[in-house]
């Protein structure tokens, strides 16, 4: 037991100071391209000039999105690590040595707890909340961090792992802000790019701000919502038949017999023999 305790002891102070020498350098971060212009047509083609106004506002205010990543095979995926869907996931670059993201939870908010969901790796990882961006936005689609930038920052937690567990999480007393950046730092290079599954920021009240998928006009206000039943369905439904025939009216009572004619005895006289 002392031998685990004292193995793992030694390898996070190792991870400690590898995220240390690696945050002690100059770290350009590149920005994910907005894709929101491009869902808000698709989604907004069938709705009226003024509720696709209000939909473009609401996207642009306060939709979470990735913001920047320190590399990517395909940068476009960023978003992948906040749909809320395990199963989708972006990949690093493999000669990333630290990987860093930050991700816009598209207004300030009240953040108590982040998570990450990645390949198993050795790695420690450091979480951040931020009021504003750190370092200066070169104008040119990409944000440096510098010495004196990194060494201002306060991370809210710092999770190690031992390479056999794939997600980290750190609980904090409830801060407010419109970032949230996380900072892998592996204890060893390896060949292989990293990838990210999910990342998760929760509030005290709201549950997860993490979904870059979830928004009024995929779930509430579209034709296409799950929530409001298709007229193909309404129509295929054997509860109610598609044209059904009017109802007959009420019978009432039945009409009454004709009156019998009159009657008329007249009597007959036979005559009799003698």
């Amino acid at each position: 037991m002392r031998t685990l305790a004292s193995s793992f002891a030694k390898l996070s102070g190792c991870l400690l100071v590898s995220a240390s020498t690696v945050f002690a350098s100059d770290i350009v971060l590149q920005k994910v391209p907005e894709m929101a212009s491009e869902k808000v047509a698709a989604t907004s083609k069938n709705l009226s000039p003024q509720a696709s106004f209000a939909l473009i506002n609401y996207n642009v205010r306060s939709q979470a999105r990735a913001l920047y990543v320190s590399s990517g095979t395909d940068i476009m995926l960023a978003n992948s690590m906040i749909d809320d869907q395990a199963a989708t996931s972006f990949t690093f670059a493999p000669t990333d040595n630290s990987p860093v993201a930050i991700i816009d939870l598209g207004k300030v908010a009240t953040v108590r707890r982040l998570s990450a969901v990645y390949a198993p790796r050795a790695t420690s990882i450091d979480f951040y909340v931020l009021q504003t961006l750190p370092g200066v936005d070169s104008g040119a689609g990409s944000l440096k961090l510098d010495e004196k930038t990194i060494a201002k920052l306060k991370a809210v937690g710092t999770a190690i792992d031992d390479g056999t567990q794939g997600r980290a999480s750190v609980d904090f007393p409830a801060t407010s802000g419109r970032y949230v950046m996380l900072h892998w730092a592996p204890a060893a290079h390896s060949d292989t790019a990293f990838t990210v599954a999910e990342v998760s920021a929760y509030s005290p009240s709201r549950g997860n701000l993490l979904a870059s998928n979830r928004d009024f006009s995929s779930s509430q206000t579209t034709a296409d919502s799950k929530d409001v039943a298709d007229s193909k369905d309404v129509a295929d439904s054997k509860d109610i038949p598609e044209d059904a025939p009017p109802e007959p009216p009420a019978e009432g009572p039945p009409p009454s017999l004709p009156n019998p004619p009159p009657f008329t005895f007249i009597p007959q006289l036979v005559p009799t023999s003698e």
